[in-house]
């Protein structure tokens, strides 16, 4: 876990809580009060706010009351390092038997304690709910943000296939974890700006005993113009950060034989138009991912117009030919 000195704030009258909600955060402080509101005060909740050294954070705990709370810690990063590294620090702090995660732009369902309580003596490593999806300024409107997740629990609660819940799922959001879990493995989150997150999930999904899927909505994740996902992959260096946490999480499947498609599919057919410089370095990686290049290319064009076919065989056509040349 990340060992970087913070200072922290405390209100803590909890030294052995059952659930330990970790919420990272960077300058939307009445969005991360929503989220507050959401989380029932109580002994048995631990709740770890991490600031990742937001711009007037040192004013947060005289302009809002919420931080002051019973059994919530407030940690303020000494440096700006993203998400990832916020979580890590939460990790350190955590104290519960379970661990759930939420973004500070998000909130939960007005039962969520009568949800998770539910569930605390379940034997599965990881419980994964249900999310239900919404515009963050107009909380009726449905939003089909993460609509991917509510395929894979559809599949699971209808086949009971577990892989796709194992290894797609891949926001810390919307599940219960056995601390033990991420102790006993090590894991923790990437620092990097984006897709922090994927390695994380697809780590404690593998690595679990046990899973469970519960067909019950615990989080509400919304959508708003400042969000991560907003103008995707337009923001620089975003392309590059993603694609290379698409990769490592690509590689991690392959090695464990429980590839369903890979991530960095997406990436590399934006990398032919974005970045071709970027597209020749994972052009010339995929037989990491993949059992030949020609399987490579098969997956990549599947389902893509006649137009894409003939420009990626060019351009990867040429990388062949170049380094045929140069060896």
């Amino acid at each position: 876990m990340d060992k970087t000195p913070v200072s922290i704030m405390a209100n803590i009258k909890s030294m052995c809580p059952t659930f330990s909600i970790i919420i990272p955060h960077y300058d939307i402080p009445d969005l991360l009060m929503r989220c507050l509101k959401s989380i029932p005060v109580s002994e048995d909740i631990q709740v770890i706010v991490v600031d990742d050294n937001s711009p007037d954070a040192d004013t947060y705990l005289e302009r809002y009351p919420e931080l002051s709370r019973p059994y919530l810690e407030f940690i303020r990063a000494s440096k700006n390092g993203g998400a990832g590294y916020a979580r890590n620090i939460g990790l350190d702090h955590a104290k519960g038997k379970w661990l759930l995660f939420a973004d500070a732009d998000d909130f939960f369902v007005g039962n969520m304690y009568d949800i998770i309580n539910t569930h605390v003596e379940s034997d599965a490593d990881v419980i994964y709910f249900q999310k239900r999806a919404v515009y963050s300024d107009n909380l009726n409107c449905k939003s089909s943000r993460s609509g991917y997740i509510d395929k894979i629990m559809d599949i699971y609660l209808k086949t009971g296939d577990e892989v796709p819940v194992r290894t797609r799922y891949n926001v810390p959001w919307g599940k219960m974890i056995k601390k033990s879990l991420v102790e006993n493995h090590h894991i923790c989150f990437e620092k990097i700006k984006y897709s922090n997150d994927i390695l994380f999930s697809v780590h404690v999904g593998c690595l679990a005993k046990k899973i469970e899927a519960i067909d019950t909505v615990l989080y509400v994740v919304t959508y708003h113009e400042g969000s991560a996902t907003y103008e995707f992959c337009k923001k620089p260096d975003e392309l590059r950060i993603r694609a290379g946490a698409a990769f490592r999480y690509d590689s991690f499947l392959f090695q464990h034989n429980m590839s369903q498609g890979r991530e960095i599919v997406s990436y590399i057919k934006r990398m032919l138009s974005q970045d071709r410089n970027l597209f020749k370095y994972y052009f010339i990686r995929l037989d990491e991912i993949y059992t030949s290049k020609i399987a490579a290319l098969k997956d990549i064009t599947k389902g893509c117009s006649c137009r894409f076919k003939i420009k990626l065989y060019f351009y990867s056509f040429k990388i062949w030919i170049s380094r045929c040349l140069v060896s």
